[in-house]
């Protein structure tokens, strides 16, 4: 049996040699240790050729050739256009041109002359070496290409901490790109801070190395991009061992969590305000059944004195009797008139609209330019209000009904006066109606507010007309709140949304 009969003619190899007898008996030993010679080549030129259209998996290749270009040359043209592996040939020990074929990367060099074990040996190892350098590639570009598609920003770094690679998604979040971020420490590339305090975050890679974990973030972590965005993130970090346990880098895994963060806050928004509903309408329930059990009581009460009335024929205490009860329907359907006025505040609306403020204000006084007048209350106005984007109605309403409170609670004042006018705390418009009446005690400013509250139970009105203003102005988006003192004027005031000028 030949050497190397165990192989097969699969493995096809080149041989670029520039003198005919030294490849006539090249070919003959690289076909007694059972390889298929597809091509010779005398030059540079065309040994690229022929590794071109042939693709063999070898080229045996003379340093020296014949012509401008060597085997040097040919060699680094063949690993350009088809990467295939090549064996120096070479006579000579010249140490530079030695050098030279390294920088070529070839898989190893033959000093003729040569044996026929050298030559299977040389061969056996250059395939052997690009068989793994091709898996090594395909197992590098499967991982950077499962890297890319992750959809978590993903860094790997090296046992010193520095970066090794990263994926688009991470190159998005920190504002790095790779080329610019490889060799870098990681501090310097991935920076987090606590996203409520502000204050830096020890990076997790600096306790993985020390202690060999995997780290997961804490709350409120946050990314601190290159060009300054913070970015809430989370996720984990871990060690990359080998395979005696040794950490040899890190690898982070994180995502963008702004959305997930907003989610959460949104849903803990709406949590406390459907606990504030469901606190306000316990309010609400507890206020409708003890304000209507009171003119129903009466009603009750006086039905009954009014069948003995009627049982000892006294006609004239009957009429008596009949009044109290007709007037605790009227205030029985003017509490479920103002109860359900207030229930339809939010679902039944006219369309919003961009109006000047001054238009509401004069509105709202030819409404009650009566009271005005028989109260003989002086009305100032403001001038230049800004607009407003509103329910044109429903804030005209609220206006009648702030106008209609204060006059009502005038007292004795001798000169009655309101004014409506607007100001700017902070940047932000504040619109108002202001009082000389009588004035509201600190402790009762929210309390007026809820649902047939009335502080002078001998005033007209059912008590809901600022349950009913409070609920509009929610609506709107804005807040209402009373500045006020006992005996010292009432200024009721409110926000809505400005228009912008």
């Amino acid at each position: 049996m030949v050497l190397g009969e165990v192989h097969t003619a699969k493995i096809r190899i080149l041989i670029v040699e520039d003198e005919a007898i030294v490849a006539e008996d090249l070919e003959l030993a690289v076909t007694n240790i059972g390889y298929e010679v597809v091509g010779r080549a005398v030059s540079a030129d065309a040994a690229v050729d022929k590794a071109v259209k042939l693709k063999p998996d070898l080229v045996l290749m003379d340093i020296v050739l014949r012509g401008e270009k060597n085997g040097i040359d040919a060699s680094q043209e063949i690993k350009e256009k088809v990467d295939i592996p090549v064996i120096f040939l070479t006579a000579y020990s010249d140490v530079g041109l030695i050098d030279r074929a390294k920088s070529t990367e070839p898989y190893a060099f033959l000093v003729k002359p040569f044996q026929e074990r050298q030559l299977l040996a040389s061969i056996e190892t250059a395939l052997h070496k690009s068989g793994v350098e091709k898996r090594l590639e395909e197992s590098e570009e499967w991982l950077a290409t499962t890297l890319m598609s992750i959809g978590d920003a993903v860094i790997a770094t090296d046992a010193a901490g520095c970066v090794k690679s990263m994926n688009h998604v991470a190159e998005r979040l920190t504002g790095w790109k790779q080329e610019d971020a490889s060799g870098k420490p990681l501090t310097e590339v991935f920076k987090i801070i606590n996203g409520e305090t502000g204050e830096e975050i020890e990076n997790p890679v600096t306790m993985i190395l020390r202690e060999g974990v995997v780290v997961g973030l804490a709350d409120q972590t946050t990314l601190l991009a290159k060009d300054g965005a913070k970015i809430p993130i989370d996720d984990s970090f871990a060690p990359i061992k080998n395979d005696k346990g040794g950490i040899i880098g890190t690898v982070l895994a994180f995502r963008d969590i702004s959305e997930r963060r907003l989610a959460e806050d949104e849903r803990e928004r709406l949590v406390k305000e459907l606990e504030a509903k469901n606190s306000e309408m316990e309010r609400f329930t507890y206020t409708v059944s003890h304000d209507l059990r009171s003119p129903l009581t009466t009603i009750q009460g006086f039905a009954s004195v009014l069948r003995m009335d009627l049982e000892k024929g006294e006609i004239e205490r009957v009429r008596n009797n009949l009044k109290y009860i007709e007037n605790g329907i009227i205030k029985m359907a003017r509490l479920l008139n103002a109860t359900l006025e207030l229930s339809r505040i939010g679902r039944v609306a006219n369309p919003s609209e961009d109006v000047p403020f001054g238009e509401l204000v004069s509105e709202a006084l030819g409404q009650t330019s009566e009271q005005v007048k028989s109260g003989g209350v002086e009305i100032s106005v403001s001038e230049d209000f800004p607009a407003v984007h509103v329910d044109r109605i429903k804030i005209v309403e609220v206006l009648v009904n702030l106008i209609e409170n204060s006059i009502n609670y005038m007292g004795d004042e001798p000169h009655p006066k309101i004014d409506i006018g607007y100001r700017t705390d902070d940047g932000e418009t504040v619109f108002f109606v202001r009082d000389n009446g009588i004035g509201i005690d600190p402790e009762s400013h929210e309390k007026v507010f809820e649902l047939f509250c009335k502080l002078d139970r001998g005033t007209k009105g059912t008590g809901a007309g600022l349950a009913i203003v409070k609920r509009i102005i929610e609506v709107h988006e804005g807040r209402i709140w009373i500045e006020s003192e006992k005996g010292a004027g009432c200024m009721v005031c409110v926000t809505l949304p400005v228009v912008p000028e």
